[in-house]
């Protein structure tokens, strides 16, 4: 009848009334615990980063990364060195020599480049009364070993001191690679020898290699506290009869 289908339409009116209000309400309750979740997130991560979308505006990113780095825990002195860390130095060595070639072809300070690199890499302040740094260069014929600052800074830069020095580390390179022939680390692990080969590619001859021979003896430094630093360096080329 009329009546009996307007009721079952006012019913159905309100089954559908109802329905849209439980939509809205899970609409709601999904965008407030996204918006917990968003709230706990920004302790955690750097501020909002203004990028364009896709059709022209301009809306907030949230960066993905940490806002400061986690730093390094400091090592004590007296913590025993690792091979790990033994190859690690040799290598930062390379990359030291690297970025003093690097800023030289560049036209740049690469005599201050220079002082940064073998401030970072040998043990000046870690001589006791008494001992000297040992530094045995490739390429030194009247003075073959150095042990002050003036003298490491005129092999590596040409820096005057002696006139044999025409800057080693100004060839430029711009390649180093390296291999690790040993690593002798004593029972008190305070100190480490390493001896390996090192492979050079000048920029004058990209194509060629020159290997040289080396031998490191690495420290913990008093400062950086725990960072390992050259005290001994020997560097030579093969013999060749």
């Amino acid at each position: 009848s009329v009546r009996s289908s307007g009721h079952h339409s006012s019913r159905d009116q309100r089954a559908t009334k109802q329905e849209e209000e439980d939509i809205v309400v899970e609409i709601m309750k999904v965008i407030l615990a996204l918006a917990l979740c968003m709230t706990s997130a920004s302790a955690f991560m750097s501020p909002a980063v203004p990028v364009r979308s896709a059709i022209g505006g301009v809306k907030p990113l949230m960066a993905t990364v940490a806002e400061k780095p986690v730093e390094a825990k400091a090592k004590s002195l007296d913590e025993p060195i690792t091979k790990e860390e033994v190859r690690a130095a040799v290598k930062a060595w390379t990359e030291g020599i690297i970025d003093i070639s690097k800023v030289f072809i560049d036209g740049g300070d690469y005599k201050a480049k220079a002082m940064e690199v073998l401030q970072a890499s040998y043990a000046f302040d870690d001589v006791p009364a008494g001992s000297k740094l040992l530094f045995k260069p490739t390429l030194a014929n009247e003075r073959n070993f150095r042990h002050e600052w003036d003298e490491f800074m005129s092999y590596f830069v040409g820096d005057g001191c002696y006139s044999e020095d025409v800057g080693f580390a100004i060839k430029p390179w711009i390649k180093i690679r390296f291999d690790v022939h040993g690593v002798f680390i004593p029972p008190a692990g305070n100190t480490a020898t390493v001896s390996g080969i090192y492979f050079f590619t000048p920029k004058a001859d990209p194509e060629t290699e020159v290997k040289v021979e080396y031998t490191f003896q690495f420290i913990r430094a008093k400062s950086p506290q725990g960072k390992l630093k050259i005290v001994l360096h020997h560097s030579s080329v093969p013999f060749s009869p």
